[in-house]
């Protein structure tokens, strides 16, 4: 019997064994397969990762290639590889570009000085000023340039058209001040077009056309070349005042003014001005700075004409010349101006000179009589290195029969005279040096001076403007000043 018990456990422990033996082998397949399809997706799963980050790399590789080079219009219009006065633009223009596609372009410039001077014979009693004052070189300025290529240019036979455009504001440094009163854009607001076929075409206000041939010998700081660039001489000082032989019914500039501009060849360049009187509105609320006065329209024109030659091989050196007209109507009295100069220059030493006769009615109906000037200028300045700069100059501005102003001074040429009572002969003399350090192309630095005498009847105020006359009957006849200073250009 026990056997039998033993035989039947162990038959027992063989039924259970052979059991769980089955039930693994039925169940090892589910197991296999489910492991494996996890395997299959963390797999795939790795993939697609890999994949999504190699886009990703790709897309920051491009992102970081567009902003270390920004992209650059495919092509740009030929009218735009020059800039408004026909010169090449290089690849790296100075000034600030604002927008440019290829078709249209605008750009930002300025320029900023800072003056410290100081001036004997401020007062009657002899005092003198010390500080800072408006700047002595140039006028401080902010400006816009715009240009736009016109395709019509091809069809009409002048390649390379283009619009063009500049509005420029002047200010004073010390004050913030704007150099004419209520006026934004003082120095240049006008429209016009631009090839090399038609010159340069400019409407609306701008400098003087002679203002812009005389500045290559009325001082030694202007281009030796007339170019079809404005220019024109320095700002705050006592011998700058030979710019106004070079003026208009308006100053030194012209409002509603149409002048043309054009390169003949290599050594020539001429140009013609006119100016529509501006004593009316034009449709303007500021009466007298717009359209011409009603019923009389030529009261407040000009008529300009110049011709320069650039560059002429003489001797061992360079000459350039040029001859230039101004007539004015101002208040229908006739002012006109005749003035002829140049520079020779060899290698670093360049030596300028030039006369300018003036003429103008006085009074009503000319009922004073006609003033007379002749005057004249000489200057020269010598760079001993590129940084360093000199320069020295001498002018006079001469006249017989020449009209006081209300205020008790003698005129400056193309001021208004028709309320002329008194007048008288004599003469300003005016001498001049600085010496000038460029830093580099966008920064000066200087240290400047000037002296004037007046002589005859003759007495004008001074640059510094604090009100005290010198000449005739006054304490002094003369002053001296010198000045140190920055300018910065962008």
């Amino acid at each position: 019997m026990g056997k039998t018990i033993l035989g039947d456990i162990k038959l027992k422990n063989f039924a259970l064994s052979a059991t769980a033996a089955a039930v693994l082998a039925i169940c090892q397949p589910a197991f296999s397969s489910e492991i494996d399809d996890l395997k299959a997706e963390i797999a795939a799963q790795k993939a697609a990762a890999a994949a999504q980050q190699a886009r990703l790399d790709a897309l920051e590789q491009r992102l970081n290639a567009a902003q270390a080079q920004p992209a650059k219009p495919a092509t740009t219009a030929a009218a735009l590889k020059t800039d408004q006065n026909g010169g090449k633009i290089p690849e790296s223009p100075a000034g600030v570009a604002l927008y440019d596609d290829g078709n249209t372009s605008l750009h930002i410039y300025g320029l900023i000085e800072a003056t410290g001077s100081h001036a004997n014979h401020q007062t009657s009693g002899g005092g003198s000023t010390t500080g800072a004052q408006v700047a002595w070189f140039s006028g401080n300025r902010l400006g816009f340039d715009a240009d736009h290529a016109l395709a019509i240019g091809d069809r009409i036979g002048l390649p390379g058209l283009k619009v063009i455009s500049k509005l420029e504001t002047e200010f004073e440094l010390p004050t913030g001040d704007m150099d004419t009163s209520d006026v934004f854009f003082n120095r240049d607001a006008w429209m016009g077009f631009y090839s090399e076929d038609l010159g340069k075409i400019t409407i609306g206000r701008q400098n003087t056309l002679t203002r812009d041939f005389t500045a290559s010998w009325g001082d030694p700081y202007g281009g030796a070349d007339v170019s079809l660039k404005e220019g024109g001489y320095s700002n705050v000082n006592n011998f700058k005042q030979f710019i106004f032989y070079s003026g208009g019914a308006n100053g030194t500039r012209l409002n509603s003014a149409i002048e043309w501009k054009k390169k003949f060849g290599a050594h020539v360049v001429a140009g013609l001005g006119f100016a529509f009187g501006s004593q009316g509105a034009g449709g303007s609320g500021d009466v007298g700075n717009g359209g011409s006065a009603p019923g009389d329209f030529k009261k407040g024109q000009t008529q300009e004409a110049s011709i320069a030659l650039n560059a002429l091989p003489v001797g061992p050196g360079l000459l350039s010349a040029n001859l230039s007209y101004d007539r004015a109507n101002v208040n229908d009295l006739i002012h006109q101006s005749e003035l002829v100069g140049g520079n020779y220059r060899i290698g670093v030493f360049r030596v300028n000179a030039g006369y300018a006769h003036y003429t103008a009615e006085q009074g009503a109906g000319n009922s004073a009589g006609t003033r007379t000037d002749n005057s004249w200028t000489v200057s020269m300045s010598l760079l001993p290195t590129p940084e360093n700069e000199l320069a020295l100059g001498f002018n006079e501005m001469k006249g017989r029969h020449a009209g006081f102003s209300g205020g008790g001074t003698i005129l400056n040429p193309f001021g208004s005279t028709a309320g002329v009572s008194s007048f008288a002969n004599g003469s300003k003399k005016a001498i001049y040096a600085s010496w000038m350090y460029h830093v580099d192309r966008q920064l000066d630095v200087y240290l400047a001076g000037d002296h004037f005498k007046v002589d005859g009847g003759w007495v004008i105020g001074d640059a510094q403007g604090n009100g005290n006359h010198f000449g005739a009957g006054q304490t002094y006849n003369n002053e001296t000043e010198v000045a140190v200073g920055a300018r910065y250009k962008f």
